[in-house]
């Protein structure tokens, strides 16, 4: 239902004369609506303008992620690291590629180096969560996966909430 609402807010959007949106935008909206394809579509287009921004980068390789084209996600998360060193979400994405293609070790070597300046919950939790499941060859790739996205979203969860606690 959402994905029909966005889409037909969109094209109401171009009809009232508004114009088309950027591609970053539009790709940003398609990620929104989980229209993964049309998204990396957006994305590629947008970096032709502007091939060195770590945003978009990411944002394709997230694209591809979703899709299941981990080899075209890491290229992407890959070059987002090498404009900008440290990209954490690059960095994170990276981790998660390896392991979602079978490399589980350099999935959990990427996050034991896992670090996010200024986000030392996030750096924390995703550091603790990949020293909890290095060891459980039982797991499937999936559910480390899913472990791996809990810690993510636990240590942002902790970083909201100290920043809201001091205000």
């Amino acid at each position: 239902m959402t994905k029909i609402f966005l889409s037909l807010t969109l094209a109401l959007v171009l009809l009232a004369g508004c114009g088309a949106p950027s591609p970053k935008l539009a790709g940003n909206l398609s990620m929104t609506v989980k229209d993964y394809q049309q998204a990396a579509d957006y994305y590629e287009k947008a970096l032709k303008d502007d091939p060195d921004s770590v945003m978009l980068l990411t944002n394709l390789g997230r694209a591809y992620y979703n899709l299941g084209e981990y080899d075209k996600a890491e290229t992407n998360f890959k070059g987002a690291t090498q404009v900008q060193n440290g990209y954490p979400t690059a960095d994170f994405y990276l981790g998660l590629c390896a392991i979602a293609k079978g490399d589980r070790q350099a999935g959990f070597d990427i996050f034991d180096k896992f670090r996010y300046i200024g986000k030392s919950h996030v750096t924390k939790s995703v550091r603790s969560m990949s020293k909890q499941l290095t060891d459980n060859t039982d797991d499937s790739n999936d559910y480390l996966i899913q472990k791996m996205f809990q810690a993510w979203n636990d240590g942002m969860q902790a970083e909201h909430q100290a920043e809201t606690g001091r205000n």
